[in-house]
């Protein structure tokens, strides 16, 4: 089975969007190159907080244009009235109770590949449940000195990291961590 990923670009300050919620700036530097798109071709589904899902303007969009089009689980205590468009690689499936059940399910669909997890407030969850088992992060060029922190909410958690791989690209630096896992007998 493929790993679960938690994946963002933060600005230099740890920030995953700007003061008025926005992206943009933070994407401006993100140059795609075959490493990542290498990456990117080993995922079989997304998970992804409801906040996030709502960053498109139309949900439709996500069926048309989105990057990543596998099964996308969205956690949600609210699934819209309407459910927006899909595809027949790209579905939607809004999952109401809790980060444990989009994982599991977010699995099943991805088979042998990896799920990708996005989101601040869904990634910490993931974290705090200790079901990620890497974490990838691209540093954009950029200091917001405010918005929404993307390790925010972890005050009683030390996660510890191996450092596995970095991409630079001319703008931006990725790097994957494993995400070291406390056995039982360590707590």
């Amino acid at each position: 089975m493929g790993r679960v990923c938690l994946g963002m670009i933060l600005s230099v300050d740890g920030y995953i969007s700007d003061r008025d919620g926005k992206l943009g700036k933070l994407y401006e530097s993100f140059e795609p190159n075959e490493v990542i798109q290498a990456e990117m071709a080993k995922t079989g589904a997304v998970v992804m907080g409801r906040n996030t899902f709502d960053m498109s303007e139309d949900p439709d969009a996500y069926a048309d244009n989105y990057e990543f089009q596998v099964p996308l689980f969205v956690l949600t205590h609210h699934p819209p009235a309407e459910h927006p468009k899909e595809n027949e690689n790209l579905t939607i499936t809004f999952v109401t109770d809790g980060i444990e059940s989009a994982v599991h399910q977010a699995k099943q669909a991805a088979k042998e590949k990896d799920v990708v997890v996005l989101g601040a407030d869904v990634g910490q969850q993931l974290l705090k449940a200790n079901l990620a088992d890497e974490l990838q992060v691209a540093f954009a060029p950029i200091i917001l000195g405010q918005g929404m922190r993307l390790f925010d909410h972890l005050e009683e958690f030390e996660i510890q990291l191996e450092k596995l791989r970095t991409i630079e690209t001319a703008k931006q630096v990725e790097i994957w961590y494993r995400i070291i896992k406390e056995s039982k007998n360590d707590q």
